[in-house]
């Protein structure tokens, strides 16, 4: 009598065991692949997230985006604001500052997760570009928030805006939450989401054969 195919060690199937070990070998290589890309990717990102995200503070706050300049990892974006003061015009400038790891230092770590998925759910391509666009919505809200909270800040202290406190506190909550919430737990959203994804494309494969049968 042949062996069974599902003949396995602690109740897996060969099968599933043979998913696990790829998925293991795609997470390794995944990981330590991206570790040395992101050393080269990463000033990049982090131009291209801080131009839009400033411009998207920019316009929340009546302000303007003077200059931004990348040194490396670190972004200073200067932010112009034109105010009518009882002497006249006056141009207010104020710089925020913040270094790209600061909110980027799980993405070696959340590739690695979507590429050790792959070999376990059943994907399409859409749903991994759909990850990948939510973490890069991630860092944007992170230098968004952040930007129009040191915006909000500089408004305040030199006398222009009148400090509110649910404004405030909106902005406060919304990067604090952000920062210590989404950002550190991202590998394990974005696992979740593709999980997700891919149980909702299953379920709804399985009831449409229901129906056709």
């Amino acid at each position: 009598m042949p062996l069974p195919l599902y003949f396995s060690f602690f109740g897996l199937t060969v099968q599933l065991k043979n998913r696990l070990v790829l998925a293991i070998l795609a997470f390794l290589a995944t990981y330590v692949l991206m570790v040395f890309l992101w050393l080269y990717l990463k000033a990049f990102y982090g131009a291209v997230v801080t131009n839009v995200a400033a411009h998207l503070a920019a316009l929340v706050t009546g302000s303007l985006v003077d200059s931004i300049s990348i040194y490396d990892e670190k972004a200073v974006c200067n932010f112009l604001y034109q105010a009518l003061t009882v002497r006249g015009p006056a141009n207010l400038h104020f710089d925020a500052v913040l270094h790209v790891s600061q909110y980027s230092y799980n993405v070696p770590l959340t590739v690695a997760i979507v590429a050790s998925l792959l070999p376990l759910i059943k994907w399409r391509i859409r749903f991994v570009v759909e990850a990948l666009f939510l973490v890069f919505f991630i860092h944007l809200l992170y230098v968004f928030f952040y930007c129009v909270l040191q915006i909000y800040y500089a408004l305040v202290s030199a006398g222009i805006k009148r400090p509110w406190k649910p404004e405030q506190f909106f902005w406060e909550f919304s990067w604090t939450f952000i920062n210590a919430m989404v950002i550190r737990f991202e590998p394990f959203l974005i696992g979740v989401f593709l999980w997700f994804r891919s149980s909702v494309k299953t379920c709804s494969g399985l009831k449409k054969k229901k129906q056709e049968d």
